[in-house]
């Protein structure tokens, strides 16, 4: 697959190659206003850099630089995106834009969960100034000139900190991770798009992401614009299986923890269902690379939702 992707309606996706080719799309809106929709790791900002080269856009023409939420797989990059595209104000959600402009915290709260992957992964995080951040509120909009029109609803569920932009010139909503993940190179496989609920550490909330869902059901949406990875149609479908997933999950922790079990049990659960979905294609080997490529997802996945009943429900197991 192309780093760049004509999408339509001046919606340009450009894969940052985080890790790996068809795992993060950023995605840049040409209109009379040009708006960059997530960075990436700071690692992938080079590819953005690329691609605005060969679209013929000068780093200066660049408006805006948007992101969902404050994780660093979608925002690592805007500090170093502010030095390369110097008049570019960032978008952020209200409870994530002070970590941007100090991202110690932040930082300190992603080596926790990635360790010594850390460096390899993110980089290094620079600051965005402080001058430069915005927050829009829920509901509020953005004119990009010319009739464009960008809609910012904040969308709890994964993070506190996460607003999804929906475009209605082109019938899309770019979802950060409110709307689950995407898996490229499963989905091709499987001829339909496979998508999976993310449910990290440590924001991680059911309720919320059940409304967020419903939320975007209300959306008049022909497409989902994924971080992870790409576009897909069929909203309905995708939306009632995330919300079948939000169900699933938490029955899944909540048995594993009554059994005195943890996240280590939830997260091989969480691979049996996944395994159960996989063979209804006909795939049934772990070790397909596919398949494979769920393994960070699934274990982050695991984490979160053992967080959320221990943490936050209170609840220990029988152990």
């Amino acid at each position: 697959m192309p780093l760049i992707v004509d999408l339509g309606c001046n919606i340009h996706q450009i894969d940052v190659c985080d890790q790996e080719p068809e795992r993060t799309s950023c995605y840049l809106i040409a209109a009379e206003k040009v708006a960059l929709i997530e960075t990436g790791p700071a690692p992938g900002t080079f590819y953005i850099m690329k691609a605005l080269k060969n679209l013929g856009i000068p780093p200066e023409k660049v408006d805006y630089i948007i992101v969902t939420h404050i994780h660093l797989d979608h925002a690592g990059g805007a500090g170093t995106m502010t030095r390369e595209l110097p008049r570019a104000k960032v978008l952020a959600h209200p409870r994530g834009a002070r970590h941007l402009v100090d991202p110690a915290r932040l930082v300190a709260g992603a080596r926790a969960i990635y360790g010594d992957s850390f460096e390899r992964l993110f980089g290094e995080i620079l600051p965005v100034p402080g001058e430069r951040v915005y927050t829009p509120a829920d509901g509020e909009t953005l004119d990009l000139g010319g009739g464009r029109t960008l809609i910012f609803y904040h969308t709890p569920g994964h993070a506190r900190h996460h607003f999804v932009v929906h475009d209605p010139a082109s019938r899309g909503v770019f979802s950060g991770d409110a709307l689950g993940v995407r898996f490229q190179s499963l989905s091709k496989l499987a001829g339909s798009d496979f998508t999976l609920l993310s449910t990290p550490p440590s924001e991680f909330d059911p309720a919320a992401a059940m409304e967020t869902l419903d939320r975007a059901g209300r959306l008049d949406l022909e497409y989902i614009y994924f971080t992870h990875f790409g576009r897909a149609g069929g909203v309905s479908s995708i939306l009632t299986r995330l919300k079948e997933q939000v169900i699933i999950f938490e029955t899944i922790g909540r048995r594993v923890l009554a059994d005195g079990g943890g996240a280590r049990e939830i997260e091989k659960a969480l691979w049996e269902m996944v395994m159960g979905q996989v063979a209804e294609y006909g795939f049934n080997d772990r070790e397909h690379p596919a398949i494979k490529f769920l393994g960070l997802d699934i274990r982050l996945n695991a984490e979160g939702i053992n967080h959320y009943l221990e943490k936050v429900m209170g609840i220990t197991n029988s152990a």
